[in-house]
C-alpha cells in the first residue's frame, strides 16, 4: 500500500516530461485525496503530504516565471497574501531551520496557486477535463465514507458531541467536507458550461451530488453546514441560472433524506447543541462553543499578549501554533503587521469579486465564501492545495470568464 503514493509521484512525473505542466496537474488534483490518506507515513522528518509540497514547486517551477503575465493588481494581491504568511518566518530560520523551511515551502505553493490554474487551463476543453479530475479526486473520500456507513468498519476514531464521524483514513474531517464540496462545486460549474446528453454521464454527476452530500453530512462538521447554507444563499439571490444550479443540491439534499430521514435534522440540531445552547443559557461558558476552540484561543492570546515580546507581537515569531483560527494564527505567526496584510488581502479579494463577470460571480462568491468560514475555525493558510483549488479557480473567473460561457457540447 505503501507503494501507491510514490506510483503516483512517479506518474505526475512522468506526464510532466512527456505531456507537460497541464498533465502533471490533472494526475495531481485527480489523486490528491489518495495521497492525504498517507498523512501519517513518514520517511525520516518528512511526510509523504511534504514529499508531494517538496515536489510541487519543482514540477511547476516555470510558473514562477511566468506569473509577470497576470495583470499586476492579481500579482499584487498574490504578494500581499504571501507577505501575510510569510513575515515572521524570516526571525525563526536561524533558531527553527526545518520547520521554518517546510513553512517557507508551503508558502511558496500557496503562492503559485495564484497562478497555476489561471495560467495552465486555456480553453474550455482543459475547463472541462479540470473538473472532472476534481470530480474524480471526490470519489475516494465518498466510497470509504459509504462503505464505513454500510459495513460499520471505522477506520478513525473521531466524535463531536457525541457524533462519531466519518473521517475515513484521514486525521479529521476536514479533507472529507472539502473533497465533498468540491466535488458538488464542480458538478455547479459543470453543468452551467457544459450541456451532457450523455445519460451516463448524466447518472455520474447525479450519483456524485448525492455521494458527496452523503460523504459532507457523515464528517458532521459545523464549517460544512455554514458553508453549505451559504451556497444555497448566494445561489438563490446571486445566480443568473439559479434553479439550474439548484437541481444539483436538490438531488443530493434529496438522496440525503432518503437515507437517512428526518435523523438528519435530529444530527444537526446535535451538532450544535453547545451553540444553541449557549443561546438558551444551558452553556454557561461560551469557550465550550465551536467545539471548544475558545480554550484553546485563550490559552494562545494569553500568551501572546502576556509573553511575547513587542518585537514579536509586531512582526511574529515564525512559530506555527494550533490555534484553530486563521487570523489568530498569522497573528501569532507574522505579526500585527501580518494580520494587517491578511485583512487588506481579504478586502481586496472582495474587490475581485465584484470584478468577475456577472452571470458567473456566484462562484466566486462560493469560493470566498468558503474560504472566509474556514478561516474562523480552521486554518486555509496550511493548506496548499485548498489554496490551490480555491484561488485557481477565483483567478481562472477573474481572468478568464470566457471560458466559463454556456456553450452546447456533448460528452
Amino acid at each position: 500500500m505503501i507503494l501507491i503514493p510514490f506510483l503516483i509521484f512517479l506518474a505526475m512525473i512522468l506526464a510532466r516530461t512527456q505531456k507537460g505542466m497541464f498533465a502533471c496537474l490533472l494526475i495531481m488534483v485527480a489523486t490528491k485525496s489518495i495521497i492525504d490518506a498517507y498523512w501519517d507515513y513518514r520517511f525520516g522528518p518528512l511526510t509523504i503530504m511534504s514529499i508531494q509540497g517538496a515536489l510541487t514547486p519543482v514540477l511547476f517551477y516555470k510558473i514562477f516565471y511566468s506569473r509577470k503575465m497576470f495583470p499586476s493588481i492579481w500579482l499584487s494581491t498574490a504578494k500581499i497574501h504571501f507577505a501575510a504568511l510569510t513575515l515572521g518566518v524570516v526571525w525563526a530560520l536561524a533558531s527553527n531551520p526545518v520547520p521554518s523551511a517546510e513553512i517557507v515551502a508551503l508558502n511558496l505553493n500557496i503562492f503559485l496557486a495564484f497562478f497555476l490554474i489561471p495560467l495552465l487551463v486555456t480553453d474550455k476543453a482543459r475547463l472541462k477535463q479540470l473538473l472532472i479530475a476534481v470530480m474524480i479526486c471526490g470519489i475516494f473520500p465518498m466510497a470509504v465514507s459509504l462503505f464505513q456507513l454500510q459495513t460499520g468498519v471505522i477506520f478513525r476514531e473521531r466524535t463531536t458531541v457525541g457524533l462519531s464521524r466519518y473521517v475515513g483514513f484521514y486525521h479529521d474531517g476536514f479533507p472529507v467536507r472539502f473533497y465533498g464540496l468540491m466535488s458538488i462545486f464542480a458538478v455547479l460549474v459543470y453543468q452551467s458550461v457544459f450541456k451532457t446528453n450523455n445519460p451516463y454521464f448524466k447518472a455520474f454527476l447525479i450519483a456524485l451530488a448525492g455521494g458527496a452530500s452523503i460523504s459532507v453530512y457523515l464528517a458532521f462538521s459545523k464549517a460544512a453546514v455554514g458553508i453549505v447554507v451559504l451556497w444555497v444563499i448566494l445561489i438563490l439571490f446571486f445566480s443568473k441560472t439559479k434553479l439550474k444550479q439548484a437541481v444539483p443540491i436538490l438531488i443530493g439534499f434529496s438522496i440525503l433524506m432518503l437515507a437517512f430521514g428526518n435523523v438528519v435534522f435530529d444530527n444537526i440540531e446535535q451538532l450544535f447543541s453547545k451553540e444553541t445552547g449557549y443561546q438558551t443559557g444551558e452553556v454557561k461558558d461560551a469557550r465550550y462553543t465551536l467545539a471548544g476552540r475558545g480554550y484553546i484561543w485563550e490559552h494562545y492570546w494569553d500568551q501572546w499578549l502576556n509573553h511575547q515580546s513587542m518585537f514579536f507581537q509586531w512582526f511574529g515569531d515564525g512559530i506555527n501554533r494550533p490555534v484553530h483560527n486563521e487570523f489568530f494564527r498569522v497573528l501569532v505567526i507574522n505579526g500585527i503587521i501580518g494580520l494587517v496584510l491578511l485583512i487588506f488581502f481579504i478586502f481586496r479579494m472582495l474587490k475581485h469579486i465584484f470584478q468577475i463577470n456577472s452571470h458567473i460571480r456566484v462562484f466566486g462568491m462560493m469560493l470566498f465564501g468558503m474560504y472566509f468560514f474556514d478561516c474562523i475555525g480552521l486554518v486555509p493558510g496550511s493548506y496548499y492545495y485548498y489554496n490551490i483549488l480555491v484561488w485557481g479557480f477565483f483567478g481562472l473567473l477573474l481572468l478568464r470568464p470566457h471560458l466559463f460561457m454556456k456553450q452546447q457540447q456533448h460528452i
